[in-house]
């Protein structure tokens, strides 16, 4: 009955998780709120579908509310970069030293992209939602509810679940002088990726959905 009760009535504040309940989010909150403090150079780098752009617009919404500007969008060209980070972009990061780098929708997987970066001194924040691979990525956080140890509740968000959580997380931790629940505005943008991504309409994704559609109306 419970469950019914759940899946029949939404309700943004009761069936939405904790978004500290994410392994390493603690640690991704706090590197990317010491980026924003000290003025950091920041990378946001999505994926090229719906999802990975959804992602990044998400990111490049909360950053202009807050008035942070020193941060580029990288969406790689679908057929001439691929998925993922790649050498060419990340020649690119080093020569405009980039301080850090925000994977969103991809990252789980770029092992070598990611020493390559860590070399360069440049710091890197996972966010993905793909299958962890058995040799994760030594980047300074990774966020992905599918690693084996992470007991987060829920494993079906998308790209864009994912890095809505991640806003959300900062956002409890910032202390930006921003409307209660603001984030609310930019579940437009994970409604379409979490429609997009044929992820199950269970859960959070059907919360986020909801809600989302909401904002579309709107």
């Amino acid at each position: 009955e419970k469950e019914i009760e759940k899946f029949l009535n939404l309700d943004y504040e009761k069936h939405l998780h904790d978004p500290f309940l994410m392994k390493d989010m603690d640690k991704a909150v706090e590197r990317i709120l010491r980026a924003l403090k000290n003025n950091e150079k920041i990378v946001v780098y999505g994926d090229y579908d719906a999802d990975g752009v959804s992602s990044s617009a998400i990111f490049h919404e909360f950053f202009k509310k807050i008035g942070f500007e020193n941060f580029h969008v990288h969406i790689p060209d679908r057929h001439l970069e691929g998925y993922g980070l790649n050498d060419d972009a990340i020649e690119e990061f080093i020569s405009q030293k980039i301080n850090l780098v925000i994977t969103l929708d991809c990252g789980i997987s770029d092992y070598e992209e990611v020493e390559e970066l860590n070399k360069a001194g440049i710091d890197v924040v996972i966010t993905d939602h793909h299958l962890a691979p058995d040799k994760l990525p030594n980047a300074f956080s990774v966020i992905d509810s599918k690693q084996p140890d992470d007991t987060y509740p829920f494993k079906y968000l998308c790209g864009a679940g994912v890095a809505f959580k991640v806003v959300k997380g900062i956002i409890m931790k910032g202390g930006f002088k921003i409307t209660p629940n603001w984030e609310k505005w930019l579940l437009d943008l994970v409604c379409l990726a979490t429609i997009a991504d044929m992820v199950p309409l269970v859960d959070e994704n059907r919360v986020l959905v909801y809600y989302g559609m909401k904002v579309l109306e709107k």
